[in-house]
Formats: C-alpha cells, sequence, structure tokens
C-alpha cells in the first residue's frame, strides 16, 4: 500500500505507464494507470478521480509524443495526406475522453477494492 500525495502518485502511475506502453496496448495500460495511481494515494485521500487525472495525462503525453515522433509513411502516401485540424482536434478528444473514463474504471476499483484501509484508521 503506497503511502504518497496525489501529485506523486500520479507521477509513478505515469512512469509505470510508459514503460507499460511499450509492451502492451494503450487500453489496458490507462486503467491499470488509473487503478496505480488511485492504489498509491493515501487512503484518507483515495478516490476515482486520482486514476483519471493520471490516465488523462499519460493520454496528452503519449498524444503529443506521437506527433513529434509519427509513423513512417512512403512519399506517396505521405503526400495525400494533408493538415486536418477538425480530426487532429476530434481525435485529441475522443483519445482524453476514453483514457479518462478507463482511467476513472481503474481508479474505482481500486477504492471499492481497498476500501478497508480506510475503516482501519
Amino acid at each position: 500500500m503506497g503511502d504518497y500525495g496525489s501529485g506523486t502518485a500520479i507521477f509513478l502511475s505515469i512512469i509505470a505507464g510508459f514503460v507499460m506502453l511499450f509492451f502492451i496496448d494503450g487500453l489496458f495500460v490507462y486503467t491499470f494507470t488509473g487503478f496505480l495511481a488511485t492504489y498509491l494515494t493515501r487512503p484518507d485521500r483515495r478516490s476515482a478521480g486520482e486514476g483519471g487525472t493520471a490516465s488523462l495525462l499519460l493520454a496528452v503525453l503519449s498524444f503529443a509524443s506521437g506527433m513529434i515522433f509519427g509513423p513512417e509513411m512512403p512519399g506517396r502516401i505521405a503526400g495525400l495526406v494533408g493538415p486536418d485540424v477538425f480530426s487532429l482536434s476530434v481525435g485529441f478528444l475522443i483519445v482524453c475522453a476514453i483514457s479518462l473514463l478507463l482511467g476513472s474504471i481503474g481508479g474505482y476499483i481500486a477504492v471499492k477494492a481497498f476500501r478497508n484501509d480506510v475503516d482501519r484508521l
């Protein structure tokens, strides 16, 4: 059981999430990041919002790194793909919504699984 503040727990779970993104699919990683952030938070301040925040920050950082390090494409295909601000912003909002939802679900699971720790205090 972690006894960290909210910021430290979120930071540690984001680092663990980045490491896991290299090995596992993103959807599971967002849920696990939310679970881990909530689990590492002090029992009296634990909520599903911690997990949602950690997962949202991980998704934003992952989206930004995906913008910087784009996929390799042949020249013909890259010429056909033009900048589309609408698709970019809608994709960003969808990624944020899904990661917030999955992180909150992971945080909710952690709150329900370890709720007896608050009763012992």
